[in-house]
């Protein structure tokens, strides 16, 4: 009798222990989710915008249906892992944007559709960024470095995004200030890379991080008086590449 009530004991005990890593791992998983919808709803609508702009080029509508169709991946993840009410509620939300989205790229070249495109991004973005605040995770210091990175990534996206709403809207909505904003937000997560102690070989990526940015932000700065969306998608694609490098080195470092 002793022995069997010993091993329940070291069963509860075993189980009990799991529970903590089991919940930090569906955390890490929610906030993975959050954070590639977050990216997924500038990428689908900057593609778009670019096709919108200029239909002879297909690749950018396949990109962009190829970016809706990953937000279902990304919706069961969260639908499997949180028991949170209102994430799943906010997740009905999500697919109905998607399926919105889905409506828009049937009939893509109608000229209401860049502003219901980007109503739908924001929604998207909306949701994953209410999803992520109630995650209970507390990054380390590496892992806030990584999400800095995955940041940079986003707002290239999304200066990209208002860039061309710029260029292509005729709704009369002002997008300059938004894409003012995601730029001031971009110089003060890129000024914080400094206070890191990067190896001399990620000091050179990040110093071309700096240098193509500076220059992409002049185009962005001056859509009145020169429109180049080719160079603009050509800088910002580098700038990408920059922070992919860095973004993989904190990941392999946590």
């Amino acid at each position: 009798m002793r022995k069997y009530l010993a091993k329940i004991g070291v069963g509860i005990l075993l189980f009990s222990s799991l529970l903590p890593a089991a919940s930090i791992r569906n955390q890490i998983l929610l906030m993975e989710a959050s954070e590639s919808i977050r990216l997924n709803s500038q990428e689908i609508v900057k593609n778009y915008l670019y096709y919108y702009s200029n239909p002879k080029k297909n690749g950018y509508k396949r990109e962009a249906i190829a970016g809706i169709e990953n937000l279902d991946k990304y919706f069961r993840v969260i639908a499997k892992t949180t028991k949170d009410s209102d994430s799943k509620d906010v997740l009905a939300f999500l697919d109905y944007s998607k399926e919105k989205m889905e409506e828009v790229l049937k009939d893509p070249l109608n000229k209401d559709n860049p502003t219901l495109m980007l109503d739908y991004s924001e929604i998207l973005l909306e949701g994953a960024e209410s999803i992520n605040n109630d995650i209970e995770y507390t990054p380390s210091e590496e892992e806030k470095m990584l999400m800095k990175m995955k940041d940079i990534t986003f707002l290239i996206e999304r200066i990209t995004k208002y860039y061309m709403a710029i260029i292509v809207s005729n709704d009369g909505i002002n997008y300059s200030d938004m894409l003012k904003e995601s730029i001031e937000k971009m110089d003060n997560d890129i000024s914080s890379l400094d206070s890191y102690a990067y190896t001399e070989k990620n000091l050179f990526y990040l110093a071309e991080l700096k240098r193509n940015w500076i220059a992409l932000k002049k185009f962005y700065l001056n859509t009145e008086s020169i429109k180049v969306p080719n160079i603009v998608l050509l800088a910002s694609s580098e700038v990408r590449k920059n922070a992919h490098v860095l973004e993989l080195y904190h990941s392999k470092n946590q």
